[in-house]
């Protein structure tokens, strides 16, 4: 009896491996191109030989071309804070929270060292305290004020806070309830 010979068909499954990466190679770089290459938009043959035809027309009337130099973008408008003579600032918080009268302050400029000033005035000074300007990324704030609350009077306070850094000084008002 005779044997019947196998071929080897690995050579095949590898040429088949292949033809799939070299496939893939190329719908990756025609969806590559088409997505990163600039859009434009393709006219009908008419238009654009009617849009060709006015734009010599009018290179023959014009023949210098004056290109305009773009408007530079302004992202922030006004002045910069950090060169004010004086400081300024927002109380950015002031509530009751359990005890505490809590006081938050931010400085619009941006300081690496400084003091700030609380006085709470109800008809005369009721309070004050004093904490120091901590820096931040491009401002600065007060520590913060906890204010025990069981030594003021109920009612409406106006909130005074001198803040001073070096030579600069200025004054952040507000008011809170109690």
């Amino acid at each position: 009896m005779a044997q019947k010979q196998k071929k080897n068909k690995k050579w095949l499954f590898w040429v088949i491996i292949m033809l799939l990466f070299v496939v893939a190679a190329v719908v990756c770089y025609f969806v590559w191109d088409g997505y990163f290459k600039k859009k434009e938009e393709v006219k009908p043959v008419e238009e654009q030989s009617l849009v060709e035809n006015k734009k010599e027309s009018e290179a023959e009337k014009a023949p210098e071309v004056v290109e305009k130099e773009k408007e530079k973008v302004v992202q922030y408008e006004g002045e910069d804070p950090n060169e004010r003579e004086d400081l300024t600032g927002v109380v950015t918080y002031a509530g009751v929270n359990g005890n505490n009268l809590i006081i938050r302050v931010n400085i619009d400029q941006y300081l690496n060292s400084g003091s700030c000033e609380l006085n709470l005035v109800q008809d005369s000074v009721a309070y004050s305290d004093t904490a120091n300007i901590v820096s931040s990324a491009a401002t600065a704030t007060c520590e913060g004020f906890n204010v025990p609350i069981n030594g003021l009077e109920k009612g409406n306070y106006e909130i005074v806070i001198k803040v001073s850094s070096g030579d600069k000084a200025g004054t952040i008002n507000g008011e809170v309830d109690i």
